[in-house]
């Protein structure tokens, strides 16, 4: 049976000075505004235009201030990157037409190091004693890697990704972790450690996993499931949404950190219908974020070729 994994981060909201430029403190979620395709329910057909999602982008961002009251977004940000690189990656990634996730609780917990096809991760945070999701992200396959052979694996994934979630993670300190084994009762909290090292890798840890999610166009491979975030279009999404809380017997609503893991695939049907019957829509893959060379935007180029200038 797959499992899922109700996956903790950290839950606050980027403000103008930690999320115009590439962040340099704790991590944070952004209100994101992209080009991209969404389901208004998951059986329509995808509809295309600008979509705002909740997610996790600690490079540099276009920020423009909305004035919502808590806990609506208090920003929509415009996400782009510039080099040099900065030290904080961005983990899951969920741009382009292929989301990833490459590190994140890894060295904590063996479980995220042994994932396989089919199993489900719910990406979210606890607000105010709830929790509230940001990505479902089903598994698709993965491959295993070494952190000192990051700068070698570049031609396997486009440009973005690799320079704003494994490049960090090659120039990041190592840190000294104790891995965690979960409880009776399918709990993994860590306790022993600062749930910010959770992104930096381990100096006892030999191989990660980057994971590939089960994108829409793929799920007739997986009973109809597929990797999204909540979002909604156009001038609804630019008023902003608070992230849609999931309840659910099997999931915890006091798990401030850590892990749960849940032996239950109809998850992801109940976890989809709370976020359509919230309002919300799904975003299933968007537009990369451009990379800005000298005041110019250049088209990420997944081959890795001479980058075309628009």
């Amino acid at each position: 049976m797959n499992q899922v994994i109700q996956f903790i981060h950290p839950g606050g909201e980027h403000n103008i000075n930690t999320g115009e430029i590439w962040n340099k403190g704790s991590h944070k979620r952004k209100y994101l505004k992209v080009s991209g395709d969404y389901l208004q329910d998951i059986s329509t057909k995808p509809l295309h235009g600008n979509v705002y999602f909740w997610g996790e982008w600690e490079a540099q961002s276009k920020v423009t201030k909305i004035c919502n009251q808590l806990p609506l977004p208090q920003y929509i940000f415009e996400p782009y990157y510039c080099l040099p690189i900065g030290l904080i990656n961005s983990d899951p990634f969920i741009f382009g037409d292929q989301f990833y996730y490459c590190i994140c609780k890894q060295g904590h917990y063996p479980i995220l190091r042994n994932l396989q096809s089919g199993d489900i991760i719910l990406f979210g945070s606890n607000l105010n004693g709830h929790f509230v999701l940001d990505t479902v992200f089903v598994i698709k396959d993965y491959f295993e890697y070494k952190i000192k052979d990051i700068k070698n694996i570049n031609a396997k994934y486009n440009d973005v990704f690799y320079e704003v979630s494994l490049i960090p993670i090659s120039l990041s300190s190592q840190i000294d972790c104790k891995e965690l084994i979960k409880d009776d009762v399918g709990l993994c909290v860590a306790k022993s450690c600062d749930d910010e090292n959770d992104y930096y890798p381990s100096i006892t840890i030999k191989k990660y996993r980057i994971y590939n999610a089960v994108m829409y166009d793929e799920r007739k491979k997986f009973e109809g499931l597929f990797s999204y975030s909540p979002c909604l279009p156009n001038s609804s999404g630019a008023k902003g949404f608070s992230r849609p809380v999931i309840n659910s017997s099997a999931l915890s609503q006091t798990l401030n950190q850590g892990l749960k893991i849940i032996d239950a695939k109809s998850m992801w049907h109940d976890v989809t219908k709370q976020v359509l019957d919230s309002g919300l829509n799904l975003m299933i893959k968007n537009k990369l974020p451009q990379k800005l060379y000298n005041s110019v935007m250049v088209t990420p180029n997944p081959n890795h070729d001479t980058p075309t200038l628009e």
